[in-house]
């Protein structure tokens, strides 16, 4: 009898183990699907207000923009689990040539067409994308409001260092946060191709000749909420779309030699010089 029932005990515990684990990775999988999403206050335009530091810090790692620092209250109704959409592909590539160039981003959604459409019927959604620039890299928030008057874009806007006019060496970095709208009359051909227009500051001075400043992957956001809401219960929910790390992009920027520093600097003078001669001899000769 006791031989007999060892392979039975043996077989019990498998499978009670094996059900356990199960379960343990079925607790674990709905938990991840539902800690990347929260919400946020209909008031707050752009999902990086609360992480302006985060974002552009020299010394910061980085955050995850979807935990946002409000009350989990506001996403009661919105966190249930929806047929919400998805990315299948996500491509962004730098062109151009010189110091003023742009990123190219090219999305693609994986939900059937059906999906979609329902969706968007219960729902306004964007696709947000949040680009942290490197250092020596900046978007001009005029330029971009044209793309919004085009409409383009949904709305746009630029945070961190806006001062167009300094050096690489003086300034801070930046972040653009791009909003898109998704329509059924937009979004049924489950792509999105969009170009985001970049210039270099003057960058240090280097023996090569060039300076390279590298971007990381961006943030892909999607923000809902639903059609028929009231202004003091408006709520927006953000989801992580986890998109895969897009391909790197290297910028190479032209920059002065430093071995060139005297001669340059000396033409430069003799230059000066001899227009304010030319002005001042021409003004002594004038009647």
């Amino acid at each position: 009898m006791a031989v007999g029932s060892g392979p039975c005990l043996l077989a019990v515990a498998l499978l009670a183990a094996a059900w356990i684990s199960d379960a343990s990775s079925s607790d674990k999988q709905a938990h991840s699907n539902r800690q990347y999403v929260n919400c946020m206050p209909c008031s707050r335009t752009y999902v990086a207000d609360a992480y302006v530091d985060a974002l552009t810090s020299q010394l910061s790692q980085h955050r995850d923009l979807t935990e946002v620092p409000d009350k989990s209250d506001l996403c009661k109704g919105l966190a249930d689990e929806l047929d919400v959409p998805t990315l299948s592909e996500v491509h962004r590539q730098l062109v151009g040539e010189g110091s003023h160039r742009g990123l190219i981003y090219s999305v693609k959604f994986g939900n059937s067409k059906d999906a979609m459409v329902q969706f968007l019927d219960g729902y306004d959604a964007n696709l947000v994308i949040i680009e942290k620039l490197p250092s020596g890299v900046f978007a001009d928030p005029f330029e971009l409001q044209h793309f919004v008057e085009r409409k383009v874009f949904l709305d746009v806007a630029v945070f961190g260092d806006t001062n167009l006019e300094l050096p690489s060496a003086l300034s801070n970095r930046s972040a653009v946060e791009i909003h898109f709208d998704l329509k059924p009359s937009t979004s049924m051909d489950y792509n999105l191709v969009t170009e985001l227009p970049l210039h270099a500051r003057y960058p240090p001075l280097d023996a090569s000749g060039y300076a390279t400043v590298e971007f990381g992957s961006p943030d892909l956001l999607l923000r809902y909420r639903r059609k028929e809401t009231r202004p003091d219960s408006c709520v927006w929910a953000l989801r992580d779309l986890h998109a895969t790390p897009v391909e790197k992009a290297a910028w190479r920027i032209p920059c002065g030699d430093e071995a060139h520093t005297g001669f340059v600097s000396s033409l430069t003078f003799m230059s000066a010089l001899v227009c304010s001669m030319s002005i001042v001899l021409a003004a002594s000769l004038t009647p």
